[in-house]
């Protein structure tokens, strides 16, 4: 599952399935049956995407900002390259 679901995000800066996607280790615990093996504390994956959602929409507005705007600066420095290049 975790294979098949890569990238978790378009978003590079956004990689991580546990604190960036919570709703993609949901996803992918339920549809291969994994289950906690933690002795003393078994956690459902719900619980984590419970504690981890608002941290990971507080990034999300943040880091999509700064992955737009590091995009904008690719295609800029690209566009120059070709025009010097011409």
């Amino acid at each position: 599952e975790y294979k098949k679901n890569q990238p978790f995000n378009e978003n590079h800066l956004r990689p991580c399935p546990l604190l960036d996607n919570p709703e993609k280790l949901v996803e992918m615990v339920n549809n291969s049956n994994a289950y906690s093996t933690e002795v003393l504390q078994k956690e459902k994956p719900e619980e984590i995407y419970n504690r981890t959602i608002k941290t990971s929409q507080k990034w999300a507005i943040v880091a999509d900002k700064l992955w737009k705007k590091s995009k904008n600066k690719q295609e800029e420095h690209e566009k120059a390259f070709v025009k010097n290049k011409a």
